[in-house]
């Protein structure tokens, strides 16, 4: 899909950042209200993937950077410092033992409002529709769920149902493994794995109470 291009004075940017700021910002303010302590998980994560994109461009290009240091304030280090940001992320999320349940609602809206704003910036309407509101009731049916004892059966099935809806959503028009289904995998299977672990956790932990 063509990227299309906007103006504001003099400033020119490309759909996707548009589509990028109202995600973080609309699931930030989602989480602020719904969750405090996922809100503060959230902002700080955000802050560390950005930190980190920034500051890898010292890596990327560490010559250049020893020559002209003033080059950290106006590049970063491209799709080695994005992955480097998503690792950071993780990284934090992990040590600061994040609760899965806000990880996956957070990153589900993400999606949500990204994928939707994303096709809609672009021009592809039906498609942007389609996303929202299929998205928007995954999202709906997730946060009920997780009010109920089976929320971790309802959560891995739900984040299965969601991770293959955007594998089939950006489909349309031609498939290409690029960085953004790569970063839906690697995140799927990562929540996947957090979610089966409690799974597993709480299976043991109810046989062993029976065989007591």
């Amino acid at each position: 899909m063509i990227n299309q291009w906007y103006n504001i004075g003099a400033f020119t940017f490309p759909g996707s950042w548009a589509a990028i700021a109202a995600a973080l910002l609309t699931t930030f303010l989602f989480l602020f209200f719904w969750n405090r302590k996922a809100g503060d998980w959230y902002s700080n994560a955000i802050f560390i993937f950005i930190l980190t994109w920034k500051l890898s461009v010292i890596v990327v290009d560490f010559a250049t950077v020893i020559k002209h240091p003033i080059t950290i304030l106006y590049f970063h280090g491209g799709t080695a410092g994005y992955w480097m940001g998503i690792a950071g992320i993780l990284v934090y999320t992990f040590i600061k033992s994040a609760n899965r349940y806000h990880v996956l609602t957070a990153w589900v809206m993400t999606v949500l409002v990204y994928e939707g704003m994303f096709d809609l910036m672009n021009g592809t309407y039906i498609i942007g529709t389609v996303q929202l509101i299929f998205n928007g009731v995954l999202l709906l049916l997730l946060l009920n769920k997780l009010g109920t004892n089976g929320k971790n059966v309802w959560s891995i099935q739900l984040l299965t149902i969601f991770t293959l809806n955007q594998f089939l959503m950006n489909s349309f028009g031609g498939f290409q493994m690029d960085t953004t289904i790569l970063t839906y995998i690697i995140l799927a299977i990562v929540l996947l794995f957090l979610l089966i672990k409690e799974e597993r956790a709480s299976f043991l932990n109810t046989a062993g109470r029976k065989t007591q």
